[in-house]
C-alpha cells in the first residue's frame, strides 16, 4: 500500500477535506502497514541486529537509486561496511591529480590533490586523510568548488571528503 495522506482542504471548515472517518481510516491503514513491515502486524518486534540490517539495506538502495551514476554500492555484512566497488582506490604521499571515480588516501602533510580536468556531470572523487595530516589542498583545476572559483584546504586529519561534479556553474559539490 502506498502512503495515504489526509486531505485537509484549502481553508478551515471549507468542507473540501477528508471527513473525520476517512482521515481516521487513512491513519489506521498507514499504521497497519508500518506494524506489518516492522513486526507481526500487532507488535513492532525486531532486534538491534535487524534494525542495523534494515538501515544498511535502505541506505545502500537509496544511494544506488539516487543521482549516483556509475557506482555500485553494496553493504558488506562480513566486514560491516559499505562497499564502493567501482572506485579506483589509491594512496599518495606526493601531490596527485585525481581521475573520475578515484578514492585517494593522503598519507602526508601539505599535499595538493588536484581535481580532474574537464569533468563531466556526475563525475565523483573521494579524498581521505589517513591520519592527523593537515593542510591538504584540493585544487579546483579550473572548475568551481561549492560554486566558488577557489581551491579548498582541508586543515584537519581523519576526514574523508566526497565530491560530485554538478555543472560548470556549481562545479564540484561536497556530497
Amino acid at each position: 500500500m502506498a502512503y495515504q495522506g489526509i486531505g485537509t482542504g484549502t481553508a478551515p471548515n471549507d468542507n473540501t477535506g477528508d471527513s473525520l472517518l476517512t482521515g481516521a481510516i487513512k491513519i489506521n491503514s498507514n499504521f497497519e502497514e508500518i506494524y506489518n513491515a516492522l513486526g507481526d502486524g500487532t507488535d513492532i518486534t525486531f532486534s538491534e541486529t535487524d534494525l542495523d540490517e534494515r538501515i544498511q539495506d535502505t541506505i545502500g538502495s537509496a544511494i544506488n537509486a539516487g543521482i549516483q551514476t556509475g557506482i555500485t554500492v553494496t553493504y558488506d555484512d562480513v566486514n560491516n561496511r559499505i562497499d564502493f566497488s567501482n572506485y579506483n582506490i589509491t594512496t599518495t604521499s606526493t601531490n596527485k591529480t585525481l581521475s573520475n571515480l578515484e578514492y585517494c588516501t593522503v598519507t602526508q602533510n601539505n599535499l595538493t590533490i588536484t581535481l580532474p580536468l574537464s569533468p563531466s556531470v556526475g563525475n565523483k572523487v573521494m579524498v581521505g586523510i589517513s591520519s592527523n595530516f593537515d593542510n591538504t589542498t584540493i585544487a579546483r583545476n579550473g572548475s568551481n568548488i561549492m560554486s566558488l572559483a577557489e581551491d579548498m584546504t582541508i586543515d584537519f586529519g581523519y576526514v574523508t571528503l566526497s565530491l560530485i561534479y554538478i555543472n560548470s556553474t556549481l562545479g564540484w559539490r561536497i556530497s
